[in-house]
């Protein structure tokens, strides 16, 4: 059992990496309160350039229908995505996705998810090295999207889930749901999603855990006479206050000797619920994307020096029949995520 411990510790210590450096995951309150943090991570590079989160941007990328299924549509029909994340230390994520639209049913979507957390070192109670264990997720997502005329469309999505560190392994199922409604003339999307509804079918211990559910809402306007779309994201919404006491931040006062806390304002709470994101897309084959979270350089960003905590860039172009997407995302100055996307229209390769 004492090995087991160790064994679990070591893998802890790699999980509580990755936990606090995932772009999407629920801090403070919410983070460390549910299972399958993994399920909120974006391997899409052109949706982590825009903030990593991206539920109202109606561009034609499978990538979009594949956060939030309302955004699936008829000309995704064909499309497929491999994505390839280089995160922290040894970690790293890759994402394959297809989509196929049937007439008068609808658009649908599968979509494979593998997360590699890397080697741990095996060792006994006194230290010695007694091999290797290893810890992964995968994923798999079936997405199905309906557009009811110009300006409603529906979606929704279920996930297969599991999960295995060492020993350790749990499967589970996860639904998201999402409603999309624009207004054409105007260019304005706006986006409600609910996310990671589910339960484990059978958890790692005898306790089970919850999911890391979540709401969200988008909207997004692109130019008329300029093609910039500006997008902003609100995450969060089941759950308001997302401060916490961060006992590395006080103050001394220098006439008391009493230690202040500098606690969050309200307008602080409510800005860490804003992701903000802009894509700049002249044409189908050149775009460019930056990206904000007030709540991510919040909770990484350093009291001690400046950093870039918080921002994310992007861009894509078009090669042949093929677009390529590259992000880097900015988490701490202990590093940060190089997101690579290529995407295809297998409908393109048919002979006319």
């Amino acid at each position: 059992m004492r090995v087991l411990s160790l064994n679990f510790t070591a893998l802890m210590r790699k999980l509580y990496l990755i936990l606090m450096f995932l772009p999407c995951l629920a801090w403070s309150q919410v983070g460390g309160s549910s299972t399958y943090s993994f399920l909120n991570q974006v391997s899409s590079a052109r949706v982590a350039g825009q903030g990593g989160n991206a539920i109202a941007n109606t561009a034609n990328d499978i990538n979009f229908g594949l956060y939030n299924p309302a955004l699936l549509i008829p000309d995704m029909s064909g499309q497929f995505s491999f994505s390839y994340v280089d995160f922290l230390s040894d970690i790293s994520f890759l994402d394959m996705a297809y989509a196929h639209h049937w007439d008068s049913v609808g658009t649908f979507s599968a979509q494979v998810q593998f997360f590699d957390y890397g080697e741990f070192d095996r060792t006994n109670v006194i230290g010695i090295k007694q091999g290797t264990f290893t810890g992964s997720d995968l994923a798999i997502n079936f997405g199905y999207g309906y557009q009811l005329d110009s300006n409603w469309s529906f979606g929704a999505s279920m996930r297969i889930i599991n999960s295995v560190y060492d020993t350790w392994s749990s499967w589970g199922l996860a639904w998201n749901a999402g409603v999309n409604y624009q207004i054409p003339h105007r260019r304005i999307v706006m986006s409600l999603l609910m996310k990671n509804a589910g339960f484990q079918l059978n958890p790692y211990a005898d306790e089970s855990e919850p999911l890391p559910f979540e709401l969200q809402f988008g909207i997004s306007n692109r130019f008329e006479h300029m093609p910039l779309r500006w997008q902003i994201t609100l995450e969060q919404l089941e759950t308001f206050d997302l401060r916490y006491t961060d006992p590395n931040r006080f103050t001394l006062n220098q006439f008391t000797g009493e230690v202040e806390e500098n606690y969050p304002s309200i307008w602080n709470n409510l800005l860490r619920h804003v992701v903000v994101g802009v894509e700049f897309a002249p044409s189908e084959s050149f775009n460019l994307q930056f990206g904000y979270s007030f709540r991510r350089r919040q909770e990484l960003n350093l009291s001690t020096r400046r950093t870039v905590a918080g921002f994310s860039v992007g861009g894509g172009l078009k090669i042949y029949k093929f677009y390529l997407h590259y992000s880097r995302n900015m988490y701490h100055i202990a590093g940060s995520a190089n997101q690579i996307t290529l995407r295809t229209n297998f409908e393109e390769f048919k002979s006319k």
